[in-house]
């Protein structure tokens, strides 16, 4: 029988901190007449680590860009992020300088680096908290050289893009994003470019924030890496969440057959 596409019940899940982070009510985005996201309705808890899952054209990677509205949400489409709304129901009345304000509070890392090419490590991960006047250029490098440390790279510092393996691009990438100080972290598909033997050392930067109580919400095909570390997975598909809950349930116990079936595709060799 074929499964219907609905909003489930909140999972129960552990409650880090009854302060509510992320709040999406009716996200819908479309593209001409492709709808690609048919009012989305997610809440994250401060501290929370939330997963998603679902095949390619889902919607998984438009639901984060219109997060911090990479991509303009359709009218009607409510992002909260720690109480307060990013954007605007209209976009027509969206302030470009709030928004620009509540961007800075979403720290993003993509699938690709986008890294500044003629800057250095340092530089790369300097850049926005100078352009947003965020400390004197002492205390941004201070913090900067504290992050990259964190990442694992002190001694690539003064090393430009050419010169970094993909995994290490990947973890200024990362550096860069919380260089800001985001209260949310949301990552698309970062371990996706790279070699398998890079894939681990990102993994090992996300599990760590998740660990220090980061709000993260990521895309990934990385199941076991999900499992690990997330509260919650949310399995989406056409555009709605279809199933979400702990990871015991959604990936070893799931309820609906389109979820059964991308799994048994998806945890080969788990």
């Amino acid at each position: 029988m074929k499964d219907t596409v609905m909003h489930p019940e909140p999972a129960t899940v552990v409650d880090h901190q009854s302060k509510r982070m992320l709040e999406l009510i009716g996200l819908r985005k479309s593209f001409g007449a492709n709808q690609v996201l048919k009012g989305v309705d997610l809440s994250m808890n401060q501290g929370e680590v939330v997963s998603i899952i679902g095949a390619s054209g889902s919607g998984k990677s438009t639901l984060l860009r219109c997060i911090n509205w990479l991509e303009t949400p359709d009218k009607g489409s409510t992002i909260m992020v720690d109480g307060r709304q990013v954007g605007h129901d209209d976009p027509a009345r969206a302030s470009r300088r709030d928004l620009a304000r509540r961007r800075t509070e979403i720290g993003m890392v993509f699938q690709h680096f986008n890294l500044f090419p003629n800057m250095t490590a340092i530089e790369n991960v300097m850049e926005a908290p100078l352009a947003h006047g965020r400390g004197t250029k002492p205390e941004i490098r201070a913090l900067a050289e504290e992050l990259l440390a964190r990442v694992g790279l002190s001694e690539r510092m003064t090393h430009h893009p050419s010169q970094l393996s993909g995994g290490q691009q990947q973890r200024v990438a990362i550096a860069r994003a919380l260089a800001m100080k985001p209260k949310l972290m949301l990552f698309d598909e970062v371990t996706s470019a790279l070699d398998p033997e890079l894939v681990d050392e990102v993994l090992k930067v996300m599990k760590g924030l998740a660990e220090d109580g980061m709000t993260m919400l990521f895309v990934t095909h990385e199941m076991a890496f999900a499992e690990d570390v997330s509260d919650r997975i949310i399995f989406m598909a056409d555009g709605a969440i279809l199933e979400e809950g702990p990871p015991s349930e959604v990936l070893r116990k799931p309820r609906h057959d389109r979820t059964r079936s991308f799994l048994s595709r998806a945890m080969r060799g788990m």
